[in-house]
């Protein structure tokens, strides 16, 4: 081949210098120079290059003044980029002698490295660490001289004792012969006298540029050197990023390792390339450095180079085998269980198949969501539609695979001459060629952003790699989908979770016992359990397959201690379809991706280790832990995106975790020691910002709330009291706020028989516990224990506050509501007296305790049928409030509600309609329509409308008040579906049954959702509905002969005196009577009943 149409790939042999003057020898030594080639871009070395002994050789010098280990790593690594045929690299130039007693080393001398025991020929000493004794141990190791070349230095030696060949001294001898007179007069050697040494324990003077002014007592004396020839020493060469220049370091190193010369590139190429170092040595490695010996140890280098290039056997190059017509390198046989996923296939089929798409597509998704699986079942269709394709896999778990993926390629493809480092730009280049023919490569884990993206400047990006054909298609599975978008842009098939009959297939066709899944509910809740994650439910099949276990028993195992079902989904099984050295367990699948995400974005780790502390669904942005930047918050959650960890929601304010992650990252930082710091900042978080359980805040609370219940239900936050009973207080108003008592009521009492243990009784934070304590009593109506209750903290706040204090007389009033709750209505009368005369007393007559006073007593007066009474005190809260705190203060709005149904009770329609339709005018402008004050407002003025004969009125004034309760309240709250029930009354009256019969059972199932089937109200409600059903039947049967339809009338009516009493009792209307209208009416009066301020708020925001 002529020089003229030489190749990249013609060039074999690397040299490598530090200094110009290094290649200028080394250019000097080609036999012939041959023209330069264009460069592809990002290779920013200058090359020389040409031919020595047959050999082609590129030349290569670092930066100027860029020297040292990772400067020559770089040049190396841009290098092999270009030159995808270099068999091995010489680092070729000069460097500091160790002389000693063992190695005569002089000035001019050569040192070549040389594998020891324990080194292989250089020794990085600026990079290792040191023991306890205080000697340097290297760590890491170096890859050794290509065997080749040390066959060759062998030769060499043996050539210099028989003298057959030309020698050292003779190609120096030459070469200067040809050189300029500039190069000649800097390569010539000195004459003897200036090689001095001094001792090692003197320094150089700093002041001075030579060695005139040291002092000649400290040289030490040598015998002269019968000879001018260069010797050869063969050994251990230190490598560092430093310039050697202290005797007594040099003689430390040298003699715990047996150095001979010190230097600073060679360690930056050993794992580049395999590569042979060649000093001449032109200082001691000490400050007396010597520069007039430069020029000729760099030429004494370059001419052993050429003498070691002699008798290395040149290779000539072949031409590639012909391939075969087509290969198959595809690690497993095809998985007689794939299931579903057709629609992903197919289009993945299609691609590959057509010349007129995209050549590259990614599967990205989740670890454990069948991604392999796929491609393997793509490679396998592929091969039956078009058998001449060729098929190649590469696992991308680690560098060291894919590079032995490409190794595998060549070897299946036929290419010679092809060496690990040259691998992958060889199968580049002959996949993106003609040649190669139709082929799908399949690069499967492709899941580390570094390893594609950014290895290093040494060595390029694995992305770079990647062959480009139209007859070819790169098919990648990641579970990284940042990356897939880097490496196919938009041509990504993300897989979801299976649905539910796919996933029922693959748990089917996975057991082995097929009679298990005819335990229909067991087989349906467990792929629930599993997410229908493929891995997961592949898994739980080998561990029932294994311990034949039923289905409902590892189910019960599922749902049993956190810990419990994570041992049970660490569970390691066997899978032909999997790689041998990846984890298999559900609970270790995504341990690689965490530490990608921790090697990627901390914050993204943050966020995923505080998500693992709260309820894993709806998680608003605004819980996680805060950052300077939204930026930052966006890139971290994309992260977590993309590695299928979360997902957004459509208002993009809230993200959800996938429920596996969510367990396996909880049993990750459990492992590492850090779940229980995460558990208490992600208390600190929610307890800071956990909103007051206002009506203002409800749509806030509403979101934080299931995140907060799952922190406070974890086992490791439990001893962390201060936090814990912050936030339980906290998490317990809104619950009870959302009239959820059950559950706050959980919460409150461990609170308070901590604190009544801690503290005494009192202390402010017990009674704190204590007032919700009772309030939940009564909101439970166990009206003994509330009583109890209250009694005692009236009698501590009496002690500890005064009788005139605000939170004595408030519990005062909440025990009177209590005594008109179960009927003692004079005791309730003499308390509220009480109170008032307290008030009266000690307090503002327009203070808010004054007016809740005044209204509970009027309340009193209202169950005793003293009306009089009743509205002349009602009438004054109301005046006083408007006058005191505004007609549209909230206080005032539900006085003048209560005075509305005091009037509503007597009979008094039409001022008890106009009060309410004031008060609902004054809603509308504050604090709003939708509030919860005013739909009970709508439901009074419906009775109203219904007592008056204005059905229809009534009945929309209720659908109104149910649609805005459903947005205000929600739909699970009791005050929706009572509300629910009581339209569904309606609707019986006035005989429109169908909507009637829907909305009873809408009712029944609601109340068994929220209170369970076995609660009292639950039991009530199915004992009403089934009533109703009866009296349906009994309109729909054929009439008695000679009889008439109403002679079987609905169950008997309650008289309105009843109805009075029982209604201003509270209590629940007979059951004899559900369909009279008289007690409708009480039903439609008992949805908006407010006897008081005191029994709506229980005057909560008192008692903290």
């Amino acid at each position: 081949m002529s020089a003229s149409s030489m190749t990249h790939d013609a060039y074999t042999v690397a040299w490598i210098c530090a200094l110009p003057l290094e290649a200028a020898a080394a250019t000097a030594m080609l036999d012939k120079i041959h023209p330069s080639l264009s460069q592809p871009e990002g290779d920013n070395n200058t090359y020389t290059l040409g031919e020595i002994a047959g050999h082609k050789v590129v030349i290569v010098c670092l930066p100027s003044g860029v020297y040292g280990t990772v400067s020559a790593a770089t040049v190396a690594g841009q290098m092999r980029s270009t030159f995808h045929s270099l068999r091995f690299g010489l680092m070729v130039g000069i460097g500091g002698g160790v002389p000693g007693a063992n190695h005569d080393i002089r000035l001019g001398d050569i040192v070549v490295s040389k594998p020891t025991d324990v080194f292989s020929g250089v020794v990085q000493y600026d990079y290792g660490k040191t023991v306890s004794d205080g000697r340097f141990r290297q760590t890491g190791m170096m890859n050794q001289p290509p065997q080749i070349l040390l066959n060759a230095i062998s030769r060499v030696q043996t050539e210099e004792l028989l003298g057959g060949r030309q020698g050292l001294s003779e190609v120096i001898s030459d070469t200067l012969l040809n050189m300029s007179a500039e190069l000649k007069a800097r390569c010539s050697r000195p004459s003897q006298e200036h090689d001095v040494l001094f001792d090692a324990s003197y320094d150089h003077p700093e002041t001075e540029d030579t060695c005139i002014s040291c002092n000649k007592r400290h040289l030490v004396q040598r015998a002269p050197r019968t000879s001018d020839k260069p010797e050869i020493h063969y050994g251990l060469i230190a490598s560092g990023n430093q310039v050697m220049k202290h005797g007594k370091t040099r003689d430390r190193l040298a003699k715990e390792h047996d150095i001979l010369c010190f230097e600073m590139e060679a360690a930056g190429l050993m794992n580049q390339l395999p590569c042979l170092v060649i000093r001449g040595i032109c200082d001691y490695s000490d400050s007396h450095k010597n520069e007039q010996w430069q020029g000729y140890a760099a030429l004494g280098a370059a001419a052993y180079t050429k003498v070691l290039l002699a008798v290395v056997p040149v290779n000539q190059p072949r031409q590639n085998q012909a391939p075969q017509k087509s290969s198959w390198m595809v690690p497993f046989e095809r998985n007689p269980r794939f299931v579903g996923r057709h629609d992903q296939v197919n289009r993945l089929i299609d691609a590959i198949l057509s010349k007129d798409r995209t050549r590259k597509m990614a599967i990205s998704g989740l670890g454990g969501m069948g991604k392999t699986q796929v491609a393997l079942e793509v490679a396998y269709e592929i091969r039956e539609k078009e058998p001449d394709r060729s098929v190649f896999w590469i696992p991308a778990t680690s560098v060291e695979t894919v590079e032995q993926g490409f190794m595998n390629i060549s070897e299946h493809s036929g290419l010679q001459d092809v060496t690990p480092m040259n691998a992958k730009f060889r199968v580049k280049e002959f996949l993106s060629s003609e040649e190669a023919g139709p082929w799908l490569l399949i690069i499967d884990n492709a899941d580390d952003n570094d390893m594609w993206m950014n290895i290093g400047d040494s060595s390029p990006a694995l992305k770079s790699c990647i062959p480009h054909s139209k007859n070819g298609f790169v098919l990648f599975t990641t579970r990284n989908q940042q990356l897939a978008i880097k490496l196919v842009g938009p041509e990504i098939i993300k897989l979801l979770e299976m649905g539910e009959d796919m996933a029922a297939d693959l748990l089917r066709m996975s057991l082995i016992r097929k009679d298990l899944v005819d335990d229909d509910d067991a087989f349906r809740l467990l792929l629930h359990e599993l997410s229908c994650l493929p891995l997961a439910i592949i898994q739980a099949a080998n561990y029932i397959n294994e311990t034949e276990t039923s289905l409902s028993t590892y189910l019960s195992l599922l749902r049993n201690q956190e810990t419990v079902m994570v041992e049970l989904l660490s569970q390691d099984f066997e899978d032909e379809w999997r790689y041998a050295d990846i984890n298999n367990p559900v609970a270790a699948t995504w341990l690689v991706s965490f530490q990608h995400i921790q090697k990627l974005n901390s914050l993204a780790t943050d966020y995923l280790s505080f998500m693992s502390c709260i309820d894993p669904r709806d998680i608003p942005l605004s819980l996680l832990p805060p950052t300077d930047s939204p930026i930052k918050q966006r890139n971290a959650l994309g992260l977590l995106k993309a590695y299928s960890f979360v997902t957004g929601q459509s208002n993009d304010q809230s993200v959800s975790l996938h429920r596996l992650v969510h367990l396996a990252t909880r049993n990750w930082l459990r492992n590492n020691g850090s779940l229980e710091k995460w558990l208490v900042d992600t208390g600190k978080r929610l307890e800071d910002i956990f909103p007051f359980a206002s009506y203002e805040n409800r749509m806030l609370w509403r979101e934080y709330l299931p995140h907060a219940q799952f922190l406070l239900q974890s086992k490791e936050f439990h001893k962390h009291t201060r936090w814990r009973q912050e936030l339980s207080h906290k998490v317990g108003k809104c619950l009870y706020r959302d009239s959820r008592f059950t559950e706050a009521y959980a919460l409150f009492k461990p609170v308070a028989d901590e604190r009544l243990n801690e503290y005494g009784k009192d202390h402010y934070k017990t009674l704190s516990s204590l007032f919700w304590v009772a309030n939940t009593y009564r909101r439970q109506k166990q009206w003994a224990e509330a009583e109890d209750l209250e009694v005692q903290m009236i009698n501590i706040c009496r002690t500890m506050f005064g009788p005139g204090d605000l939170t004595t007389l408030a519990r005062m009033n909440n025990l009177a509501g209590i005594y008109r709750r179960e009927g003692r209505f004079l005791e309730a009368e003499k308390l509220g007296i009480e109170a008032l005369k307290i008030c009266e007393a000690e307090l503002e007559p327009g203070g808010s305790i004054t007016l809740t006073t005044m209204a509970s007593l009027a309340a009193t007066y209202g169950c005793l049928r003293r009306w009089a009474d009743a509205v002349r005190l009602q009438v004054h809260v109301v005046q006083t409030s408007k006058r005191v705190r505004g007609a549209g203060h909230l206080g005032t709005l539900v006085a003048m509600s209560d005075l509305g149904y005091l009037y509503l009770d007597q009979g008094r329609l039409v001022e008890a309609e106009n009060t309410f339709l004031q008060a609902l005018k004054l809603y509308k402008v504050s604090p709003g329509p939708l509030h919860p004050e005013a739909l009970k407002t709508m439901n009074n003025l419906a009775a109203t409308y219904w007592n008056q004969g204005r059905r229809v009125e009534a009945a929309n004034m209720e659908i109104e008040a149910l649609e805005a309760s459903k947005a205000t309240l929600g739909p699970e709250h009791p005050d929706t579906f009572n509300r629910l029930r009581f339209i569904s009354n309606i609707f019986q009256r006035l005989n429109r049954h169908s909507e009637a019969l829907s909305m009873s059972e809408a009712y029944v199932r609601m109340r068994q959702e929220v209170s369970g089937p076995d609660h009292p109200d639950t039991l009530a409600a199915i004992a009403e509905l089934e009533r109703y059903k009866n009296y349906l039947r009994h309109l729909q049967s054929p009439s008695p002969v000679g009889g008439d339809r109403d002679s079987n009338p609905a169950p008997a009516e309650i008289s309105s005196e009843r109805l009075s009493s029982a209604n201003q009792q509270d209590i629940r209307r007979p059951e004899s009577g559900v369909f009279s209208e008289p007690l409708l009416l009480a039903g439609l009066k008992q949805a908006g009943r407010k006897s008081s301020k005191i029994e709506s708020e229980d005057n909560d925001d008192d008692v903290d």
